[in-house]
């Protein structure tokens, strides 16, 4: 998009720029800049009984506004260098709780039952996201960003502000692969602001190497991927792979994590010591396998699309994740059972260390049937669907072999969405997630957990 397609907040953002010392209008001096980007709002409405299994809860309602903003800017290839530069604003917390005092995402109790921020407040979040360099050589089908950037890899989420700075470097010389190395002296996931802040990030060294593979051949689409991942003191390897068949009609997909995450480790000074002693109470050994099948009828002119799936793990635990959001959640029905506290499940890192998933001396024995069905009209503009997850989720002692405890849970969650225009879609959902537990440890908890989440969404790209 050109300069003068720019939307109302993206041509604000760069007002700032528009200065006297400019020997020339700022229009002219960012010609053929490209834009993207989008502007989200959600309402999100939390309401648990016995949240965290005790009776004593406070329970209630946690609703709050969300707003968040994104822009990027990208120059003309000049000798064959461009640079880029995003925008991100972000406003996650301002809390409609109405006189009343209510539980967070993880079922913990919020002392100010008035709400924080409600308008009037100082924004929680705006600044650059990104600045770095493109090169492309015209020599070799090579990519080579530098800088601060997203990390677009599977065990991250982008989509939500994670980032690193360094370098990534991708190749696609031989036809239908891709290879990238990645190098990361610093970065930041948005699992751990919610506790270590906005401004927090991690200053052990990120290493990435990568295989992407697709060709079309005459029974569909076939792809795979695999991923590793190292982390300095922290992550000794993770892997990450996929393979997946696309037909007209029919689709699979069999992915597979592993991870061994350093444990015993010691406290050291900084904010990279406190994620070291945390990391020192996940599960050394992790791992996650997620079969999924699925159709869509569209080939009939049936606008109707179907996905199965089961999900388990053979290790400890299922830390195969940095972000809980990676690529593992997009193929799971559901909206929140694997961010919720009281079912113990996890798939990232961060939130293993925030007091979910499996910690060090446990073993996880996980298994969760999921699936999709959506129907979609109105010449594809409006959607509605139906997400399901049925799981256990069992905890034993790797040592005695006795069971900590086990969980067992069910998700429904209707789905709608309805696409405005090109650029704006509402959708919303409202997810109903129920858990019990086999015996509760203390006097005050109780078997089981209900949680219920709604949520509205308006979002607008360009």
């Amino acid at each position: 998009m050109k300069f003068l397609k720019i939307s109302l907040a993206a041509s604000l953002a760069l007002g700032a720029l528009s200065t006297a010392s400019f020997a020339q209008p700022l229009e002219e001096a960012i010609k053929g800049v490209d834009v993207s980007g989008y502007l989200r709002y959600r309402y999100t409405d939390d309401r648990y009984d016995n949240a965290g299994f005790n009776r004593d809860s406070l329970g209630g309602s946690n609703a709050r506004h969300q707003w968040r903003a994104e822009a990027d800017f990208k120059t003309p290839t000049i000798n064959n260098v461009a640079m880029n530069l995003g925008v991100f604003y972000k406003n996650e917390n301002q809390n409609v709780n109405h006189g009343k005092n209510g539980p967070d995402d993880n079922a913990n109790g919020v002392i100010n039952g008035t709400g924080n921020a409600l308008g009037a407040g100082q924004d929680s979040d705006f600044g650059v996201s990104q600045f770095y360099m493109t090169i492309t050589p015209d020599s070799t089908a090579t990519t080579i960003l530098i800088g601060k950037q997203k990390l677009g890899t599977p065990v991250t989420n982008p989509g939500d502000g994670d980032r690193g700075t360094g370098i990534l470097a991708l190749n696609s010389d031989i036809p239908g692969l891709t290879l990238a190395a990645g190098a990361f002296d610093s970065w930041a996931i948005d699992d751990a602001t919610s506790t270590l802040g906005n401004e927090y990030s991690v200053d052990k060294p990120l290493y990435t190497l990568a295989a992407i593979y697709g060709v079309d051949t005459s029974i569909g689409n076939i792809g795979a991927q695999v991923w590793g991942f190292m982390v300095d003191d922290i992550i000794d390897a993770m892997i990450y792979s996929e393979l997946s068949w696309k037909h007209s009609v029919f689709n699979a997909s069999l992915q597979y994590g592993y991870a061994k995450i350093q444990s015993g480790l010691e406290e050291r000074a900084g904010n990279h010591g406190q994620l070291s002693k945390l990391a020192a109470d996940v599960a050394d050994t992790n791992d996650l396998l997620n079969l999924r099948i699925g159709a869509n009828f569209k080939e009939y002119n049936v606008p109707l699309g179907i996905q199965l799936g089961y999900l388990t793990n053979f290790q400890d635990g299922t830390t195969v994740s940095v972000d809980d959001e990676g690529a593992w959640t997009p193929s799971i029905g559901g909206k929140i059972w694997w961010q919720n506290s009281a079912t113990g499940v996890t798939f990232g890192l961060m939130k293993n260390m925030l007091g979910m998933g499996t910690p060090w001396g446990q073993e996880t024995d996980l298994s969760v049937f999921h699936g999709v069905i959506d129907y979609t009209f109105l010449d594809g503009r409006f959607k509605i669907g139906l997400e399901g997850a049925f799981g256990e989720n069992e905890r034993t002692d790797s040592v005695t072999g006795a069971t900590t405890y086990k969980t067992k849970f069910t998700e429904i969650t209707p789905t709608v969405s309805w696409k405005h225009s090109k650029n704006l879609t509402i959708s919303g959902f409202y997810a109903m997630l129920s858990t019990e537990r086999d015996t509760p440890a203390y006097a005050v908890t109780e078997n089981d957990e209900d949680r219920n989440r709604a949520r509205v969404e308006v979002k607008y790209t360009f």
